[in-house]
């Protein structure tokens, strides 16, 4: 296994990889509040007031948006559940790292596996950065799921469902529990970015491998809540991959000169044919490490 430098690191790469996700069941994200609005739910609770759903996350547009917090934790969670078996280049005959310098100054094993290297551990902050997702467009409701979806808003891109409580007791429906909650349907796109610095061929094989992990039919990377029911579930598509190396540094300093810009801005695009090339080395970079580890 490779042992790459760390995120802050001297610079030996910096990575942008683009995608699409798209709903394909409900999610539900939620902010922790409640609000009512009329022009959504006409109905009245018991007291005669106006009747609360719980809301999800928005952004300043006031549309719901994937928070980048969330994109990480669970995909991190899923990484971790898949790949801890094979432990993946963490232990030097048993002992783990305790703190970064540990893991810095171990020079026959980093002390962390790639999935700590890569998204974080307790003793080191993880090589990649998760931009928050907007949502691109609104999903388009038909007018016949308009028949089915309740108070669909335009603006925040969400429906309200309708649940009833389960009493703990007799495992029924409670009674007069109903409750109301706001979701993205189905069809919903989101921007994805994540940028990383200084990855190694293998990391960045793991990160597109748990990025595919959305489109999984057996076990799917979800976000959100009420996942055991199927909520959450997404389809992803790879845009673009923008990389800056110590060979076209040069010409990314003289373009930041010119035009101001900096961090992962002006990164170089690779071509569709280059993209292609580079995943495929990273996936065989990462098959590799994991047949190194089953020996």
């Amino acid at each position: 296994m490779v042992n790459g430098e760390f995120k802050g690191g001297s610079l030996v790469n910096r990575y942008k990889i683009t995608g699409t996700l798209t709903t394909r069941s409900p999610l539900h994200i939620g902010d922790g509040g409640m609000m009512s609005d009329p022009s959504r739910l006409t109905l009245e609770d018991d007291n005669g007031g106006e009747v609360k759903f719980t809301t999800v996350v928005t952004d300043v547009r006031d549309r719901a948006y994937i928070p980048g917090s969330t994109l990480k934790g669970n995909m991190r969670a899923w990484a971790t559940q898949i790949f801890t078996p094979l432990d993946l280049a963490c232990v030097n005959d048993g002992k783990r790292a305790a703190t970064l310098r540990d893991a810095i100054n171990d020079k026959r094993s980093p002390g962390l596996t790639l999935a700590e290297r890569l998204f974080g551990s307790a003793v080191n902050e993880g090589k990649l950065e998760f931009w928050d997702a907007p949502m691109l467009n609104p999903p388009q409701i038909s007018q016949d799921q308009r028949k089915v979806y309740l108070a669909y808003d335009g603006t925040r891109g969400t429906i309200i469902l309708k649940s009833v409580a389960i009493d703990p007791a007799t495992g029924t429906a409670a009674e007069k529990k109903l409750y109301n909650y706001e979701v993205v349907p189905e069809g919903a796109k989101f921007k994805l970015t994540i940028s990383g610095q200084n990855l190694s061929d293998e990391e960045l094989g793991m990160l597109i491998f748990t990025l595919e992990g959305f489109n999984s039919e057996i076990y799917p990377v979800t976000l959100g809540a009420m996942r055991s029911i199927g909520f959450g579930r997404f389809s992803f598509d790879m845009q673009a991959i923008y990389c800056l190396n110590q060979e076209n540094l040069t010409d990314w300093l003289d373009k930041a000169i010119q035009s101001g810009h900096a961090g992962y801005e002006g990164l170089k695009q690779l071509s569709q044919e280059e993209q292609g090339e580079k995943i495929k080395n990273f996936k065989e970079k990462f098959s590799s490490a994991i047949k190194a580890e089953e020996k």
